[in-house]
């Protein structure tokens, strides 16, 4: 049997703020956070819209990794630019790794991580309406 079949495997968990605003984070199936919306959304429909963007695009997001000042290596996923205008820059940050890692390699295969981890989320949602990976609103 295939985790897709079993429900294991990685899933998307709502987050929700004291202000009321909503988030996702991906968490793998050992209960690990590997990845977080960069930023909270007003409503559950809003934060559907820019999952299924996120999954739609996951393909050709552009990670920038850096290094912080507590000298962690850490992801960022940048949607693609929605414009040709020159200078216009990146696109919209969407997703950051869930926390800092010792060594850029590690940091690398958190990336890898998060990709599987999104497609195996997207494949769940063609499968029927998201099954354990997503809340049925989603």
């Amino acid at each position: 049997m295939s985790t897709l079949e079993t429900g294991r495997g990685p899933r998307l968990v709502p987050v929700r703020g004291a202000d009321g605003r909503v988030g996702w984070s991906l968490v793998a199936a050992n209960g690990r956070r590997l990845a977080s919306a960069v930023r909270a959304y007003r409503s559950d429909r809003e934060l559907a819209a820019a999952i299924g963007e996120l999954l739609a695009e996951r393909a050709v997001l552009r990670f920038v990794l850096s290094q912080r000042e507590d000298r962690l290596w850490v992801w960022t996923a940048h949607l693609p630019a929605r414009t040709t205008r020159a200078g216009a820059g990146g696109g919209e940050a969407v997703a950051r790794s869930a926390r800092g890692y010792l060594r850029r390699d590690q940091c690398r295969q958190s990336v890898t991580a998060f990709l599987q981890g999104a497609d195996h989320v997207q494949r769940l949602r063609r499968l029927g309406g998201g099954g354990p990976a997503l809340p049925s609103a989603w």
